[in-house]
C-alpha cells in the first residue's frame, strides 16, 4: 500500500483538515506525492513569476495558515500524462463526495485541472460558498 513521504506529510500537515482527510483515504488506494500546501510570500511570488500562479501573495488559497490548497501529483510523476492526474482528481472527488455524505468533511473543492485558463492539474482547493 502507498504511503506518504516525511516531506508530503509536512507540507498536508500545513493544509486545512478536510485536505487532510481526504488525501490520508486517497494514499490507501492510489499513489501520489504532496508538492505544497500552505505557501509564504517568497514561495507565490517566486509560483506568480513563472506563471505556475496568477495571483500575488496573499491572494492564493495556498497563502492562509492552514493552506486551503493543496498540489498533489500521481507517483511515479510524469507531467505529461494528464490522464493520471485526470484519474486522482476523480478519486478524490469520490471520497470526498463519500466523507461529506458521512459527515467527516464538511468543504467541496475545485480542481485546477479544469481551470480553462491556466491549467493546473496538482491543483486542488476548497470553494469558497
Amino acid at each position: 500500500m502507498p504511503k506518504f513521504s516525511a516531506k508530503s506529510q509536512e507540507q498536508l500537515s500545513s493544509c486545512h483538515a478536510d485536505l487532510q482527510t481526504v488525501c490520508h483515504l486517497l494514499i490507501e488506494q492510489y499513489d501520489f506525492t504532496v508538492l505544497e500546501g500552505y505557501r509564504g510570500k517568497e514561495a507565490q511570488e517566486r509560483a506568480f513569476m513563472q506563471g505556475k500562479s496568477r495571483v500575488h501573495f496573499p491572494c492564493s488559497a495556498h497563502n492562509c495558515y492552514p493552506a486551503r490548497a493543496v498540489d498533489i501529483v500521481p507517483y511515479p510523476i510524469d507531467w505529461k500524462n494528464e490522464d493520471r492526474f485526470a484519474q486522482m482528481i476523480i478519486r478524490f472527488d469520490t471520497l470526498a463526495n463519500v466523507l461529506r455524505k458521512e459527515g467527516k468533511i464538511k468543504s467541496h473543492f475545485v480542481y485546477g485541472g479544469y481551470w480553462a485558463k491556466l491549467k493546473d492539474w496538482p491543483h486542488i482547493e476548497i470553494k469558497e460558498k
